[in-house]
């Protein structure tokens, strides 16, 4: 019983760690500069929206992976209004370490 325990507060620095990679890289891309944590709008899906949406979908990675490369529109309704740029100057590690944070947001409250 305890190794489970101590393997989960040897990892838990790691999280952290990739947590604040992931806010690094988010901000250093400018996703921060049409995206937010929590301030969702129909044009721009926040963060906690797109986990909210995605929470358990088993293709969840592969689909926002894609959707960070190669980009995409009309997801959120808007009308197709609001574009989603191509990032293909992001590495496969990079794109996966944004999905697995965004998947990782908390679950916003029903309003």
């Amino acid at each position: 019983m305890i190794k489970p325990v101590i393997l989960s507060l040897c990892l838990s620095p790691l999280w952290v760690f990739a947590q604040d990679d992931a806010m690094r890289l988010a901000k250093e891309k400018a996703c921060l500069g049409c995206h937010s944590i929590e301030q969702h709008t129909m044009a721009v899906p926040s963060y906690e929206k797109i986990a909210e949406k995605y929470r358990g979908d088993p293709g969840a990675v592969a689909y926002l992976s894609e959707k960070i490369r190669n980009g995409g529109k009309g997801v959120w309704g808007g009308g197709g209004r609001s574009l989603m740029p191509a990032f293909l100057n992001l590495s496969k590690e990079e794109i996966r370490l944004l999905v697995d944070w965004i998947l990782a947001m908390k679950e916003t409250p029903p309003t």
